[in-house]
């Protein structure tokens, strides 16, 4: 018996063997194919067929309820494999989804579409504009891209839009690196918001109105959406504040009510991007709807993104009858973007610092002469003081700031016209608006603001990590470059010393005062030696150089002897547009490829290409990032080196290298556990091998808060043996 038991064991085994080996038989490269990459049903639904062909194990992946796979995986075969889509009944507005056939190392993607009895969304749109026609440009002065005079921001869609009519003042249409409301400041880059162009509302008083919009007939209801923020320059509080940005709506653009809005994160936002929306209910026969934003603080917010659709559901009635009464004229031929007025304002009648204090109106113009410090060239702004007291001059209006910024020197005596202001946050008064009527100094235009510390004291990098944070004691720091953050234009970079390493957040060519970009005019490169002014300050507890409000300057520096040459043999991979797939989110999966050589990359986000370095770590939740090679390389890998540009928590995240013999890494050679910290993370191997798989991982725990984006990493060097 147990003779027979022991046959009929080996020879099961024996089958057991022959069918795996049968299993791992070579089907070629990794690849897969569908019979078609679109699929289109109508409003009853039902099923269609299609074939998948995959040299390896497949599985389909898609979020939409709506669409049944069957069957949604299969083993790797060198026949066609049929699957049966199934669609349900749609009772709604048209959809469609991705379906994404994949075998982890490749994908195909399916869209499957479907007709509803509520039709197209984009015809429920009644206006829409995300300003994106032609980018915004700043000139060498400036941002001038003025309403008036750039049309780039007229990029309008919907049903009502033709006979639309805009009123505004001191409105600009911008940019910035940050790619504006699709940046990394952004809430809401998953509910669509488009980058690139945003309105900028310039120093109080200023607005922004879309007239005369058309409304469906027989529709009540309503959706207004827009993407805003809050931005107010040197603010430690940039908390959204309804009370200052106001957004009326009105029905014959005479009587204006204010509906409630609210924003998709639900909280007010604190410096960043997100979408407030509010739904409301207009009278029947209503013919046109009218839209005003009028911040009470200038220089300090803007939008983006902004439509008005129709609503599948009452919302809030609005009583027009009761609401406030005033009018807002038209710029539809130009006029009125007094950002741009060359024509100098009526002054009351001349008053000290102490009278225009007291008497703190903000809609007239009056003239004050006093001398000149604390001046910022960058900004035109400079503190002004007479025998009564001193005010800080904010913002001075762009045709004043063109003839005079190269003129105003500190000590000399300036006579202007300004608007009265208080900013809250500082609890400070200002001068804004400020019309420059003349200057007497001694004409060398100078540019060192005041501010600029009579001393530093000499410290070690250790030192100075552990000194406390200040405002006003500044050290002076020597150290060799480790690393130079790409494609960032303020000067951010770590230096390092016998003692430690720290990392400077903005340095200047000079002492400044505030960031004006000179950092690449110096030519400074990895293993120069850098001597430079900086205040201790840190971010999310982290001790660092530099800051974002007033930020290291440079002293000196002795040339390094430059980087030594990559061994033959080493692979590179980097972060440009050319070279990598789009990524939107910190839960994507995409590939990059350079050469020969090609990885994917999993819950990274690039900001849709438009980083040239990409970023893990979700605020919310933890997830696993990774970076893996989808080839083996050739060469004998000696170590993995990481330049992590920044960190924020180092405690929420581990990483490890894992090294392989086969690209599903059933079969780990190495595990190579490291510390992560911000600098050239070196991942050195005990054991290096010729023509293996390569995954960097990155376990990230969410972070809190409102930040994303923890590990910020710009390089990945595989270095091979000499």
């Amino acid at each position: 018996m147990k003779l027979r038991n022991l046959f009929v064991g080996a020879v099961a085994a024996v089958f057991a063997l022959a069918g795996c080996q049968e299993k791992e038989q070579n089907l070629g490269t990794p690849d897969i194919s569908i019979s078609t990459n679109e699929l289109t049903f109508d409003v009853e639904g039902g099923e269609q067929a299609l074939t998948v062909n995959a040299t390896r194990d497949w599985k389909v992946e898609t979020d939409a309820d709506w669409v049944v796979v069957d069957p949604a995986k299969g083993e790797a075969s060198a026949d066609d494999q049929t699957v049966t889509v199934t669609v349900l009944e749609n009772t709604g507005m048209d959809r469609s989804a991705d379906l994404k056939f994949t075998i982890g190392m490749k994908s195909k993607y399916l869209t499957v579409s479907q007709a509803g009895p509520g039709g197209s969304a984009e015809a429920l749109v009644v206006y829409a504009n995300n300003f994106d026609k032609t980018k915004a440009e700043k000139s060498s002065s400036g941002w001038k891209t003025y309403l008036d005079s750039f049309d780039g921001w007229l990029n309008v869609t919907g049903t009502g839009a033709e006979t639309v009519t805009y009123g505004f003042q001191k409105m600009t249409a911008r940019t910035n690196s940050g790619n504006g409301s699709a940046g990394s400041y952004s809430d809401y880059v998953d509910l669509g918001a488009s980058g690139m162009n945003y309105l900028w509302f310039g120093t109080a008083p200023t607005y922004f109105a879309v007239k005369n919009i058309t409304l469906p007939e027989g529709k009540t209801d309503y959706t207004l959406s827009f993407g805003s923020e809050r931005y107010l320059y040197e603010a430690t509080d940039n908390t959204f504040n309804w009370d200052e940005f106001k957004v009326y709506v009105s029905v014959d653009g005479k009587k204006w009510v204010r509906p409630e809005f609210a924003f998709a994160g639900g909280a007010l936002p604190n410096g960043r991007w997100d979408l407030a929306s509010s739904t409301f209910t207009v009278p029947a026969g209503t013919a046109a709807l009218y839209i005003y934003f009028s911040p009470t603080l200038g220089s300090a917010y803007a939008i983006d993104d902004l439509k008005l659709v129709q609503a599948d559901a009452a919302g809030a009635a609005l009583d027009f009858a009761n609401g406030e009464e005033f009018e807002v004229g038209d710029n539809t031929t130009g006029g009125g973007n007094t950002g741009g007025d060359t024509t100098a304002p009526e002054s009351k009648g001349k008053k000290t610092v102490e009278e225009f204090i007291a008497a703190a109106d903000t809609q007239n113009y009056y003239e004050l002469t006093g001398t000149v410090s604390g001046f910022n060239p960058t900004y035109c702004s400079f503190d002004l003081t007479d025998a009564t007291g001193k005010i800080y001059v904010y913002s001075v209006l762009d045709a004043s700031k063109a003839e005079w910024t190269s003129k105003i020197s500190n000590g000399g005596t300036i006579t202007i016209y300004g608007k009265y202001l208080y900013y809250e946050q500082k609890s400070q008064h200002e001068v804004v608006d400020a019309h420059i009527v003349s200057f007497e100094g001694d004409g060398s235009g100078s540019t060192t603001p005041s501010g600029q510390p009579e001393s530093l004291t000499k410290a070690t990098i250790a030192e100075f990590l552990a000194a406390p944070e200040s405002s006003d004691v500044w050290y002076e720091l020597t150290g060799e470059i480790v690393s130079i953050e790409t494609g960032n234009a303020y000067g951010n970079f770590t230096i390092k010393d016998a003692t430690g390493e720290v990392y400077i957040y903005g340095m200047t060519s000079k002492w400044v005062g505030s960031n004006d970009k000179s950092f690449a005019s110096l030519g400074l490169k990895e293993t120069d030696v850098v001597t430079l002014g900086t205040l201790r300050g840190s971010y999310n507890g982290q001790a660092q150089g530099g800051g974002s409000v007033v930020p290291a300057y440079y002293i000196s520096h002795v040339p390094g002897a430059g980087l030594p040459e990559d061994p033959s043999g080493t692979v590179e991979l980097t972060f440009s547009a050319d070279t990598q797939e789009s990524a939107g989110s910190y839960t994507s999966d995409w590939s990059a490829t350079i050469g020969t050589n090609s990885w994917r990359i999993v819950n990274f986000n690039n900001n849709n290409n438009k980083w040239s370095y990409i970023k893990c770590g979700h605020k919310a939740t933890s997830n696993t990032a990774t970076i893996t090679t989808k080839n083996a390389l050739a060469g004998t890998i000696t170590s993995v080196v990481v330049q992590v540009d920044k960190i924020i928590d180092a405690s929420k995240c581990t990483t490890k290298l894992e090294v392989a013999s086969d690209a599903s890494f059933s079969n780990i050679e190495e595990t190579v556990n490291v510390t992560i910290a911000q600098g050239a993370v070196n991942y050195t191997l005990t054991t290096p091998r010729a023509n293996c798989y390569y995954r960097l991982v990155f376990d990230c725990v969410g972070l809190g808060g409102d930040t994303n984006g923890n590990v910020q990493i710009s390089k990945v060097k595989y270095l091979a043996a000499e």
